[in-house]
């Protein structure tokens, strides 16, 4: 009879542990998150940085950056890798070297510009260091405008 008491009281308190583990743990006033949205990487976009100052147009497959007292540099891609969040290109420079431009949906500040963009930029050139910005479409990098 002990072994009984014993072994149904064992029972009881792992059946209680289970029932709290698997009960309704959610808070009905928690805020509901956000769907989680692919990001929209078409064409036109435009990018720009500072320290040191450049900008980048996007156009089909063809990508010109321009930086003050540098000449501009041209490239074609044959197309982005896209995605949910991000889309990178390995443009073809005249030379045959490679530049890399990889744009991340995630929000990016222009203090200069007193903007906010849809996307954060980075630009990657042979022997060289990484430029960093933000980009969007012409007319959100010219007004600041998401």
């Amino acid at each position: 009879m002990r072994r009984l008491i014993v072994v149904s009281a064992v029972l009881l308190v792992g059946a209680g542990a289970l029932s709290a583990c698997g009960g309704s743990d959610t808070n009905p006033n928690a805020p509901v998150a956000a769907p989680d949205v692919a990001a929209n990487f078409s064409q036109p976009i435009d990018a720009r940085g500072a320290d040191p100052a450049w900008g980048l147009k996007i156009r089909g497959l063809q990508f010109t950056l321009q930086r003050p007292n540098q000449p501009d540099v041209v490239a074609t891609a044959p197309g982005a890798t896209l995605t949910a969040h991000s889309a990178a290109w390995s443009a073809t420079l005249a030379n045959g070297q490679t530049m890399k431009i990889n744009l991340y949906a995630s929000p990016c500040a222009d203090a200069a510009r007193l903007a906010t963009y849809p996307f954060t930029a980075e630009v990657l050139l042979p022997a060289a260091a990484p430029l960093n910005g933000c980009a969007g479409k012409p007319a959100s990098a010219v007004a600041g405008k998401p």
